[in-house]
């Protein structure tokens, strides 16, 4: 099976450092927001950060480092 380039996980695996990227609440649940960020940042040794916007009931996703 071919990879989704479109998926979260690819999407974050391509952010630049110091990008963010905002995620509608109902395509992901926090959980897996938080640990793609964690898993993929300690597997290519960067960091990520996670907010949630209720307003817009969307995540923020931030590549800090």
């Amino acid at each position: 099976m071919k990879p989704n380039p479109t998926s979260l996980r690819q999407r974050m695996i391509a952010m630049e450092k110091g990008t963010e990227m905002t995620v509608p609440v109902d395509a992901y649940g926090m959980t897996t927001v938080k640990t793609y960020a964690s898993e993929i940042g300690f597997a290519l040794e960067r960091k990520y950060t996670t907010t949630k916007d209720r307003a817009t009931r969307t995540y923020i996703i931030r590549r800090i480092a």
